[in-house]
Parts: C-alpha cells; sequence; structure tokens
C-alpha cells in the first residue's frame, strides 16, 4: 500500500478509528498487527523477513548482555550485527557480487537469482543495528518485551523508507500509556498533505518526462539533458521528502513523533552541510555507527579523510548494487573529505571564509545535480551520456520550451518554494492559520492530487533501497 493510494486511506482509516477505541494497553497489539497488514499487503510470503530481523536482534542482545567481559562482549556484538546483516546481503547483493566482481575475475557467465527484494530490508537492518548497537553502548536499556521490539521495529508509518529511528527516539514512545489524548489529527493532516502535494503533483508530475530520458539517454537536446538533471533533483527530494512528510504527519495523528529528516538541502553552501539537511537520520546513523567506530576525525589527517571517503562510499552502496552507487558515494565522499581538508590550511580555509554564501551554494548545487546522475542512471556509461549531452549537445529552445511548459512550470515553483520548505514553517502555518481557510485549503488540494493522480500513484523511489 502506497501511502498515496485509496487502499491505504482506507486502511488507515480503520487503523484510526481501532486505535482510538481500544484501550491503550492493547495498542502494542495493534501496531503489531495493523503493521503486519501493511508490511504483507505487497507481498505476504516475505513478512518473515522483519519478523527474523527483530528475533535475531531481541535475542542477540539478550545473549550479549549476559558477559560481562569486554571483550567477549565485543565479540557477540560483532556476531549479532553480521548476523542481521546475512538477509540483506543475500537479497540485495548476492547477484551484484557475483556477477559483477566473480564473473569477471574467474571467466563465469552472468546468473539473475531473481531473489525478490524485501521492502524496507535495509531500514530495518539499520533500525535493529541501533537497537543493538545502543543497548552496547549503553544509551538505551535491553527491552524486555519481544513485542515492544517488534513494535519498533514493524511501526509502519516508517517501516518501509525511514526516517531510522533510534530506539531512545520510539519505543518510549509506543509505551506510553496517555499517547491518544496528545495526538494532533489537524496537525498530522496538514503535514500529510503537504507531503501528498510533493509526491503526487511534484515527483509524479515531472517522472514521465524524465523517466525515458534515463532509460535511453541517446539522442536529446542539451536543454532537454538538463530537464532531466534537474528534474530528477527535484523528483527524488520531492518523492523521499514527500514520504518522509507523510509518514510523520501519520505518527502525529497516533501521537507519536519522529525526526525531522529534510531540511531545504538544496540551500546547503557545501557538501558537509548538505549531509546535515538530506536524510538526516541516515546520516547520522552512518556517522554514529560506521564513521566515528572507524576512527572518525580522532586520528592522523589522512586516517580521517580516508574514514570519510570509506563511510560515503558504504553509504552510497546501501542504496543500490550497482556500481552507479559506489561511484555516487565516492564522489560525495571526496568531495566531504576537500571540504574538510580546506579547515587543514590557514589560507585555504581563510579563502573559504571569505567566499561569499551565494557562491558556494551554487558551486555546491552544481555537484550535487552532477552526482545525482549517477545515483539514478542506468550504468555509469549512460551518466556520462547525459552529462556530455548537458555541455555539448544541440539546443532546440522552441521546441523545448513549447513541449516542456508543465515540467518547467514545476521546477519554476519549486525552485520558489524550497526555502520554505520545512516542518517550522508547516506548523507555524497551522498554529497562524483560520482552521476553516486551512480546512477549505487542504480539501483543494486534495482534489487536484485525485485529479493529478486519476486514482493511482507511481511506488516511491526509496521503496527499492
Amino acid at each position: 500500500m502506497l501511502f498515496s493510494s485509496i487502499e491505504f486511506l482506507m486502511f488507515f482509516a480503520v487503523y484510526f478509528i481501532i486505535f482510538r477505541l481500544l484501550p491503550s494497553r492493547f495498542l502494542i497489539t495493534l501496531i503489531i498487527i495493523g503493521s503486519l497488514i501493511f508490511y504483507g499487503w505487497w507481498n505476504p510470503l516475505l513478512i518473515w523477513v522483519p519478523a527474523v530481523l527483530c528475533t535475531i536482534a531481541f535475542f542477540g542482545t539478550n545473549w550479549m548482555e549476559k558477559t560481562p567481559d569486554g571483550r567477549a562482549k565485543k565479540f557477540r556484538l560483532v556476531s549479532v550485527i553480521l548476523v542481521l546483516f546475512i538477509p540483506l546481503v543475500v537479497f540485495k547483493y548476492t547477484n551484484f557480487v557475483f556477477n559483477e566482481m566473480m564473473a569477471p575475475i574467474f571467466a563465469l557467465d552472468d546468473v539473475d537469482l531473481k531473489f525478490v527484494l524485501p521492502l524496507g530490508i535495509s531500514f530495518i537492518t539499520f533500525t535493529m543495528i541501533s537497537y543493538v548497537s545502543d543497548v552496547y553502548s549503553k544509551r538505551f536499556p535491553i527491552e524486555k518485551k519481544y513485542t515492544e521490539l517488534v513494535a519498533y521495529t514493524l511501526f509502519f508509518p516508517q517501516l518501509i523508507a525511514g526516517p531510522i529511528l533510534r530506539p531512545a527516539e520510539l519505543i518510549p514512545q509506543l509505551i506510553r500509556g496517555h499517547q491518544k489524548k496528545i495526538s494532533s489529527i489537524g496537525l498530522g493532516v496538514t503535514i500529510f498533505t503537504v507531503g501528498l502535494i510533493k509526491k503526487v503533483i511534484f515527483a509524479d508530475g515531472i517522472a514521465s518526462s524524465i523517466n525515458p530520458i534515463f532509460a535511453n539517454p541517446l539522442g536529446y537536446s542539451l536543454l532537454e539533458y538538463w530537464l532531466a538533471i534537474v528534474g530528477f533533483a527535484m523528483q527524488i527530494y520531492c518523492d523521499f521528502s514527500g514520504y518522509t512528510d507523510m509518514a510523520i504527519g501519520l505518527a502525529v495523528i497516533l501521537g507519536i513523533k519522529l525526526p525531522m529528516n529534510f531540511n531545504q538541502p538544496y540551500m546547503a553552501i557545501n557538501l558537509q552541510d548538505f549531509w546535515q539537511r538530506w536524510h538526516m537520520t541516515l546520516s547520522r546513523w552512518l556517522r554514529d555507527y560506521l564513521y566515528i567506530p572507524l576512527g572518525g576525525s580522532r586520528c592522523s589527517k589522512p586516517r580521517h579523510l580516508t574514514n570519510i571517503l570509506v563511510t560515503m562510499i558504504l553509504g552510497g552502496l546501501w542504496h543500490g548494487a550497482n556500481w552507479t552507487f559506489i561511484i555516487w558515494g565516492a564522489l560525495h565522499g571526496v568531495a566531504i573529505a576537500i571540504n574538510h581538508a580546506i579547515g587543514f590550511f590557514p589560507l585555504t580555509q581563510k579563502l573559504s571564509n571569505y567566499t561569499p554564501k551565494t557562491i558556494k551554494r551554487i558551486l555546491t548545487l552544481a555537484f550535487i545535480l552532477f552526482a545525482w546522475v549517477f545515483f539514478r542512471a542506468e550504468d555509469a556509461e549512460g551518466a556520462m551520456t547525459i552529462i556530455s549531452g548537458s555541455l555539448f549537445s544541440v539546443v532546440d529552445a522552441p521546441s523545448f520550451f513549447s513541449d516542456y511548459a508543465f515540467e518547467l512550470l514545476l521546477i519554476g515553483v519549486f525552485v520558489l518554494l524550497h526555502r520554505y520548505d520545512t516542518q517550522a514553517y508547516v506548523r507555524l502555518a497551522y498554529r497562524k492559520m483560520n482552521k476553516l481557510f486551512l480546512t477549505v485549503t487542504i480539501v483543494f488540494f486534495w482534489l487536484i492530487v485525485v485529479a493529478a493522480s486519476t486514482g493511482s500513484s507511481q511506488e516511491f523511489i526509496y521503496f527499492d533501497f
């Protein structure tokens, strides 16, 4: 069920009615049952995947905590984490490792093992690793009730594509007895509507124009390549941040507060700033559970820069089993390392300090746009075709502006509104606006969404990750 589908709205309406009627002591059970229905809607045969991961984390932490010995406890931590990674590696990376690494070395024929990728397996795996690691480091007490850990794992608003939640961010809220009294239906619907608009009108609205260019990138004009580059930057942001807004809105309706995951990322002044604004829960996860354990910045300068590069390459590989994701992660890793290296020398730091923020934003955005091409392209050759085409192809201006007027309008509106796209503004608008006017506005946009989607919506991009 997509958040933007009729099926989900019917499911959530029934779920919310039951949620309001049930006594608080049954809410954990309701979360588990409702989330299993939500997850199993795509493929009931794969419900076992999150259940197995949660079971591994629950019994693994109990096994880990049974020894007071530091070395033995660390060994058990590593063992549990490695076991948690097994389903992810098997489902997501087996084909890539065999066909892209082993086959060329041993002169083997390519094979397609035809594994069906379980939805949200990367997010669920990272969530379980957060729990196990936080118990090990004493940031969160071990969960004694299996059902509460299952509810934390399966909580359906963020189950498929995040935000990636630490146990301290969700478990206490799920077991809080008075949670139903603090829900805000109006605020939740408002936040959900913002996400719905991003997804259906902006992301889905431009998808049909840019997908063919990435699928077969030969033979387009210079402006069409630029439409694909800029359009995808808008699409992936509106698609993913739209999902997050809808997840946060649903959680608010249920009395749960989820962390912010995006904060005007295309306003960043450098790549380090970008990753503090884009997919913020993943950035913090990579920092706390990969970058810092590797040594972080508390080491020699070469090692520090290497840690950054390794973290971003693995972050790129997390997004998908393709060389394009590795290249995308490596590009960001190199750029962030350069950003850190600038601070190593007084002269370069001074030059950076005197560079106007507008120039920094333009340079940062240019890098992000071209790096996104590798993220979206089918292969590295296709990415290079689009990038070279955006620089050296023929310009066909009159035909372009008439053929892509709607898409250019979407991009223009997005550029104008992006600086205001933060939940702080949404919450402020909700508090300040006349509630009747706000209700009419929400109904108006829902009608536009229904008309634009004609009863259907495209799958969220991050469902594949």
